[in-house]
């Protein structure tokens, strides 16, 4: 698939999720939200362009909102972005690379099998160490 056309369905599935996605608290984050941040992410994690510099605010964007969220909405960020993931077939490299060339400690593994139940309260959150799915 091109990718202009690519970005297209993922802009599509993106308005979709706005469309029919239930209301939030103001300091929860929505799998709408964090698919919108990863959203300048696309084409280098589908292997079509070096990173950039929105993708890397994106990212940030991300992290931001995913360390101050509760352990609950942690899990479901992590399963939207996970389950997006799989549905694109991203490159699990790139994905690996984007926390390095972005200057960004990911609070768990960006891999493909990432076990998003081993999340825990904010308290132990950095200090985790997750464990891929056997």
């Amino acid at each position: 698939m091109a990718p202009g056309s690519s970005t297209c369905l993922v802009g599509l599935v993106v308005l979709a999720l706005i469309s029919i996605s239930p209301a939030v608290p103001a300091n929860a984050i929505s799998c709408t939200e964090a698919l919108t941040d990863l959203l300048p992410c696309q084409t280098f994690l589908l292997g079509f362009s070096d990173i950039t510099v929105p993708c890397c605010e994106g990212a940030n964007a991300l992290l931001q909102s995913y360390t101050n969220s509760t352990k609950t909405d942690r899990k479901s960020v992590c399963e939207c972005v996970k389950q997006a993931a799989l549905s694109f077939n991203i490159n699990e490299d790139r994905a690996i690379q984007l926390t390095k060339l972005c200057n960004i400690t990911a609070p768990l593994p960006i891999r493909l099998d990432v076990n998003c139940s081993a999340i825990q309260n904010n308290e132990d959150f950095q200090a985790q160490k997750f464990q891929a799915l056997p």
